[in-house]
């Protein structure tokens, strides 16, 4: 159940920091290489709106010992809000979204045919590897490795399509294709997920993920022929029923993806539309503020923050 929104007003000081992050998250999606749908300048949310969204979150926060990191961008409207938007968070297999349009890209360019195979070893499986660890001996095309990858959140295939690519490296590399100069992927599934607070590897922010969110899902990032084929994926995802997805007015749909990690790490970031088809891109990033490696992901808060951001957003 969302907070009342009334209760527990905080300080001035808070509501102004709200604010600014507000004109950051505007800032960050007007020069992000996102799709052409919003100009520079464009109206963010209302002074009082971002003040009773930022107590809301404030409360969320202290709820669940959470830092949340949010940016969420209306390509049509034009309203945009921020929240910690410059934030190093650690992505988990939010990556895996770059990733495969990093192999669509090849597919694209004739460089590679999804109908390719890929053999399936034993020594390959790793942990949360729900599709592959059932095709050890068997053969397996990049279009399937790409479905597991966003629909089951399979690290080994997620780690094969890495390999294809070259390595970690090359995310990042696509990233700055796309204009995302934050994002970098260090690592391979599963240590990728250490998450630890203050080590830049494997990180991204949540206004560069909403950027290039925005261009791969809405935009010009991918032909549209392969725009469709990932966010396809995308909508099918089962991992964020009790995430994003919880949090979504009824009648409401989501393009998005996932991500958990050590340090009670919870992410969810993709598109959402309305019953309409108005649609927001939505980051939301989060850790626990306890400290402790082993906390686990509070998907909860992650499900009450997409209920508040999509409560002002859709006003």
């Amino acid at each position: 159940m969302k907070p009342n929104r009334s209760a527990h007003r905080i300080p001035s000081s808070r509501r102004s920091l709200a604010l600014v992050l507000t004109a950051v998250a505007l800032s960050a999606a007007a020069c992000g290489g996102a799709d052409t749908g919003t100009p520079a300048g464009s109206p963010s949310v209302s002074t009082q709106e971002t003040a009773d969204l930022a107590n809301t979150l404030m409360m969320l926060q202290a709820k669940y010992n959470v830092l949340f990191g949010i940016a969420a961008v209306d390509p049509r409207g034009g309203r945009a809000f921020g929240w910690n938007t410059d934030d190093r968070f650690a992505m988990t297999a939010t990556f895996t979204v770059y990733a495969v349009a990093a192999i669509l890209r090849l597919a694209e360019r004739e460089e590679l045919d999804l109908n390719d195979k890929v053999p399936i070893t034993r020594s390959d499986i790793v942990l949360n590897s729900p599709d592959t660890s059932y095709h050890v001996g068997e053969l397996m095309s990049y279009y399937e490795l790409c479905r597991a990858t966003l629909v089951r959140s399979d690290n080994t295939a997620a780690n094969l399509l890495l390999r294809r690519l070259g390595g970690p490296a090359a995310v990042t590399e696509f990233a700055r294709s796309i204009g995302d100069v934050q994002t970098r992927l260090d690592r391979w599934e599963p240590e990728l997920n250490e998450a630890q607070t203050g080590d830049p590897r494997d990180t991204s922010t949540p206004a560069a993920l909403a950027a290039g969110y925005r261009k791969l899902i809405l935009g010009d990032g991918l032909s549209t022929e392969y725009r469709r084929m990932l966010t396809s994926w995308l909508r099918s995802s089962v991992t964020s029923r009790e995430r994003l997805r919880k949090g979504l007015p009824v009648g409401w749909v989501a393009a998005d993806k996932s991500g958990s990690g050590a340090y009670g790490t919870a992410n969810d970031a993709g598109v959402v539309w309305s019953p309409t088809g108005s649609s927001l891109v939505l980051v939301i990033l989060s850790r626990s503020t306890t400290g402790y490696p082993m906390a686990a992901g509070a998907d909860a808060a992650v499900a009450d923050a997409t209920a508040a951001v999509l409560g002002t957003m859709s006003q």
